[in-house]
């Protein structure tokens, strides 16, 4: 049987449209690779012609079971005006159309399973992720530019909530956002273009305090320490209006010190994939440091 030329070239015209048409995911690769305490994902998602990469690298303190699967890190593209996701950024921040990719990260609890023999119980072999204190995270692109007093910071949700700035550094090469937390869900890198001063007080450093002074209200504390950090909170709280960031700095190194000294003692350390356990300590770590960055920043720091 002959196959004519015009038939042919149809044919291919119909499957390059076939190509386009396609839905992202179908094109989207993670690579996540594990070596010790060190999670690292390479990303390429493709639209159309478009392909858009970066890297995540997640550092552990103590992780127990970290594996690919326990994991459970995905990418994907997502539309910078979609009002479902811009509703859940502040007022100020945008999604970057040159790098529009939002990191889930949701690793999953490992329960009884069935099996063709029947009910068998998890042994342990197959445990679910945990890990104390806070992870280091980064997210690094190239398809973003890093200019002095750059604009793009690291942004995280709960899955359907709204996003919280946690950055803790931005560092060049191209643009590599850094941040700490206690726990997981979504990332994105966002241009953050709100005034870090309105009316000569700092507003974001401000509004990051009251943050973490909630957090520490929430937290599982002692009456001593938590009252001996909320002093030292209550003290960066009198160095931000006076607008004394060097202070202020002094004050909130303190409170990470403090933090650190008493975490997986005094103050809960652990989280795991079953979501039983809450991290205080974790996330008090990030919070802080976040608010560290914002004071840095306010007192001339890159």
């Amino acid at each position: 049987m002959k196959t004519s030329v015009r038939g042919t070239r149809r044919c291919g015209l119909l499957a390059l449209l076939l190509f386009l048409l396609l839905p992202l995911s179908a094109w989207a690769q993670v690579v996540v690779t594990v070596n010790g305490s060190v999670a690292h994902a390479d990303i390429s998602l493709v639209n159309g012609l478009q392909t858009y990469t970066g890297e995540v690298t997640i550092i552990f303190d103590s992780p127990v079971n970290l594996t690919v699967q326990t994991l459970n890190l995905s990418a994907m593209l997502v539309s910078p005006a979609d009002p479902a996701l811009t509703s859940r950024l502040p007022s100020g921040t945008a999604i970057d159309p040159a790098f529009p990719v939002l990191i889930t990260i949701e690793p999953i609890p490992v329960t009884d399973r069935i099996f063709a023999s029947g009910m068998q119980l998890n042994d342990g072999s197959q445990s679910s992720l945990s890990f104390v204190n806070a992870y280091d995270m980064e997210i690094h692109t190239h398809a973003l530019v890093f200019t002095p007093n750059t604009p793009y910071r690291v942004f995280k949700a709960p899955i359907g909530g709204n996003f919280v700035d946690m950055t803790a550094d931005v560092l060049n090469g191209s643009v590599r956002g850094r941040g700490r937390s206690g726990g997981f869900s979504q990332f994105l890198l966002v241009k953050d273009t709100r005034a870090e001063t309105v009316l000569g007080l700092p507003v974001i450093a401000l509004a990051k305090l009251t943050d973490l002074q909630l957090r520490l209200v929430a937290a599982i504390l002692g009456n001593v320490l938590r009252l001996e950090l909320a002093g030292l909170l209550n003290n960066v709280q009198l160095a931000l209006v006076s607008l004394n960031y060097a202070a202020a700095l002094v004050q909130i190194d303190l409170f990470i010190l403090r933090v650190d000294q008493e975490a997986g003692t005094n103050i809960p350390n652990v989280w795991r994939a079953q979501r039983d356990l809450i991290n205080d300590a974790g996330d008090l770590d990030g919070l802080a440091r976040s608010l560290r960055y914002s004071i840095s920043r306010l007192n001339g720091g890159p």
